[in-house]
């Protein structure tokens, strides 16, 4: 089935500096749902060809232009969406043709007056935009064989206020035939079509601002070469189409810029068109910074043209490409290196890997801490998007980190150091490695450095398998927590027992110690949780409890049928915590096969309190027992 989108831009401010910022609008016409979008213009001055092509004058009857022994239609009906409805409807309008290029036609509705800024908008795609992002993205779809875009310059209908309106869009409606659409959606004009909007936007057309035309026209050429691209990097390579042509979307106090440099955290590949805080700003400046550090660092404009040009999507599309050009490196590393890029922004050292040469960035940090221990605290963030805390008043005192992150995740953690009072001086990038288990420790004394500031880069990546993006809807967060300067604990394997009548299990023998030797009788959290032998929760998970009369920590009867058809091996993950001590701790692997349950296993489902796991592979054989349960040490 057919589904339709496009980009929709709305100017909202003007600065000092002229530039202006737009709201762009991704609907999908099978979607009651309209997201919303800033982005920022430059605007771009072309000067006039006094040999240009002969502008028709709308009060008169110009004669039908032939260019390379083509005709052209003088006036023409052109179905468009009125924007404001949904679902859309749509209504025709006629235009005059104003201008004529090589490969642009100009049709418009307004005042005769505006035909120079036609002049100048065509001259603009003829010798600016076209060629260079023919060049760089490649050719434009041609479904009407006419080697043409036709630029449509109206008042588009929005219905929206308050200062905000529909700059244009590129509607990939135009690009289908009719015969070969749903009857209530024939509303094609099988051509390749720019709408620009020519009431409220009219000030940046005569002002000669027409980076929208290149950001509607990247999309066109994307289009072509890949009808379903993710939009986070559809949008990446509209706003690159901008920087190519001469704008600069961070210049100034540019809304980009500074939405992404205050929201970090905000995902690379989700975008929240909804969001009452606007972050769609900060995806599309996050999708920007992203495009140009991959031109800057990963092979210049080859590397972009191999992603647009490509058929597969989003973040496979990149690691394609990336092996296209000869980079052996994963998409998540690459992500690493530039979320580190947006905070230091420094290409004195590391080859530049950690900054940017045509950009200056800085990204706010999500926390700072002043205090030499910090007990267990909690944050998230969400996928494909990154925290940066900030430790400082370290000099001379320990730093020993633990990190903890919610299983079902991935994340990568990163130790930024600064150093401006003792040798060395600079800064000193550490990868904290994070295990299967999500947990990862780092101190700076076993590093044999000192830092007067510690900033931790956290971001949360997509596992294998999962949705790595979404078009409409913010990520989903993922939950960790870290503490400072903790005093580790020894937490022992405990015992395993398994009920004869039921499909239930029993934690038992569970010791937890510190450093110092000294016992827990309590705790500010005790949690369990059965993992698959890959890492992966099934869901199951509880509490642990002390048990004063043998000294040791216990569970209650967990139900583990919905482990009896997997087959697999499972481990028990403990976690203890209180305010200044924190630690893991696993059982030994495990694994459960379920014959048969007798019909009075519900009748005795408590476990038995003698049945051992020890720590090497045994099988219990006892014919009255419906579980066949087999143990091996832990690799």
């Amino acid at each position: 089935m057919f589904t339709t989108g496009w980009l929709i831009l709305s100017s909202v401010s003007i600065n000092s500096e002229g530039t202006h910022s737009q709201l762009i609008q991704w609907t999908n016409q099978n979607s009651s749902q309209k997201n919303l979008k800033i982005n920022s213009q430059t605007p771009v001055h072309s000067e006039v060809n006094e040999n240009g092509r002969e502008i028709l004058n709308q009060n008169s009857a110009p004669p039908i232009k032939q260019v390379q022994n083509q005709e052209f239609e003088e006036w023409k009906e052109f179905w468009v969406p009125d924007v404001s409805t949904n679902p859309l409807e749509h209504y025709k309008i006629n235009v005059t043709l104003r201008a004529v290029g090589q490969h642009t036609l100009i049709y418009s509705d307004l005042s005769t007056s505006l035909n120079p800024t036609f002049l100048e908008m065509n001259h603009s795609f003829e010798t600016v935009i076209y060629p260079t992002l023919d060049k760089f993205y490649g050719s434009p779809p041609d479904i009407d064989d006419n080697d043409r875009v036709i630029i449509l310059v109206f008042d588009i209908i929005d219905g929206l206020g308050g200062g905000q309106y529909v700059a244009g869009f590129f509607y990939p409606l135009n690009q289908y035939l009719n015969e070969d659409l749903n009857p209530n959606q024939q509303y094609s004009n099988e051509a390749e079509i720019l709408c620009i909007d020519g009431d409220e936007g009219l000030s940046y057309l005569t002002a000669g601002d027409f980076e929208t035309v290149a950001h509607e026209f990247q999309h066109m050429i994307h289009f072509g070469h890949d009808d379903d691209e993710n939009i986070w990097l559809d949008e990446g390579a509209s706003m690159f189409a901008e920087y190519i042509i001469g704008g600069n979307p961070f210049s100034g106090s540019s809304p980009y810029k500074t939405r992404f440099s205050s929201h970090p955290d905000v995902s690379l590949t989700y975008w929240d068109y909804s969001d009452s805080e606007s972050l769609v700003l900060a995806n599309y400046g996050a999708s920007f910074a992203f495009f140009l550090y991959l031109a800057e660092h990963y092979g210049g404009s080859s590397i972009i043209q191999n992603i647009v040009t490509r058929s597969e999507d989003g973040i496979l599309s990149v690691e394609r490409a990336l092996e296209n050009e000869g980079y052996l490196v994963e998409f998540k590393e690459v992500f690493r290196n530039w979320t580190i890029a947006n905070f230091l922004d420094d290409t004195s050292f590391a080859n530049g890997t950690y900054g940017y040469f045509n950009i200056s960035l800085s990204m706010s940090v999500e926390e700072s801490y002043f205090s030499s221990a910090l007990p267990r605290t909690e944050n998230s963030v969400p996928y494909w998007g990154t925290d940066y805390l900030r430790f400082t008043s370290r000099v001379g005192q320990p730093f020993i980190l633990e990190f903890q992150g919610e299983s079902s995740s991935n994340f990568m953690v990163t130790a930024i150091l600064t150093n401006d009072t003792t040798q060395p001086f600079g800064s000193v990038v550490i990868p904290i490695e994070i295990s299967v288990e999500n947990f990862g420790n780092f101190s700076i004394e076993s590093n044999g450095i000192s830092a007067d500031e510690i900033v931790l880069s956290i971001s949360s990546y997509t596992p294998i398998g999962k949705q790595d993006h979404n078009n409409d809807d913010p990520a989903p967060t993922q939950d960790y927590w870290f503490m400072i300067n903790p005093m580790g604990i020894v937490i022992s394997t405990g015992r395993l027992s398994f009920s004869t009548k039921g499909p239930y299990l029993r934690i038992s023998d569970v010791n937890v110690s510190d450093q110092n030797e000294h016992y827990w009788q309590n705790a500010d959290g005790a949690t369990y949780t059965i993992l698959t032998d890959s890492g992966d929760s099934t869901g199951i998970n509880g509490n642990l409890t002390f048990n004063s009369e043998v000294n040791y920590w216990m569970s209650g009867s967990i139900d583990i049928s919905s482990l009896s058809e997997d087959n697999q091996t499972y481990q028990i993950k403990y976690y203890f915590f209180n305010s200044t001590h924190s630690g893991c701790g696993f059982s030994e692997l495990f694994s459960v096969e379920q014959s048969s349950f007798s019909s009075s296993s519900s009748e005795n489902t408590g476990p038995t309190s003698s049945v051992p796991f020890p720590g090497f592979i045994l099988v219990l054989s006892i014919l009255a027992m419906t579980l066949l349960i087999s143990n091996r040490r832990k690799n």
